[in-house]
This record gives C-alpha cells, sequence and structure tokens, in this order.
C-alpha cells in the first residue's frame, strides 16, 4: 500500500464519518416544533375538518380536471 493511497483512505473514512455526524445533527434539529400556544392548539383540533373526505362526492375526489359548466 502506497503512502497516497494510505493518505485516500484515511481522508475517505474522515470525510464519511463528518458526513454520518452532520447527517445525525440535521435528524435532531429537524422536525416540528411543539405548540407554544396550548388553547390555540385545542381550538385547532376542534374546528378540523375530519369529516371533509366523506362529505365530497365521489367525482370530486379524482384527479381530473374539473368538467366546464353549462
Amino acid at each position: 500500500m502506497t503512502t497516497f493511497e494510505a493518505i485516500l483512505s484515511i481522508t475517505a473514512v474522515i470525510v464519511s464519518a463528518a458526513v454520518i455526524a452532520y447527517m445525525r445533527h440535521l435528524g435532531k434539529i429537524s422536525g416540528r416544533d411543539r405548540p407554544h400556544d396550548p388553547e390555540r392548539l385545542r381550538r385547532f383540533i376542534a374546528n378540523a375538518p375530519y369529516d371533509a373526505l366523506k362529505r365530497r362526492p365521489e367525482k370530486e375526489t379524482r384527479c381530473s380536471p374539473p368538467s366546464p359548466e353549462k
């Protein structure tokens, strides 16, 4: 193993470890924040339209362009 190959291998290991550490850091800091206003969250949950998909007719759930009005 030449000196160049040893340096290349060590560099590859160091870069791989740095990338893994950075991805782990991103995984820890990314994501949704906890709600800051509990009352606002309660109102949102109370007013959320959970049954909105049930009320929609079958034709509107498809991904086709709307038909022109007559």
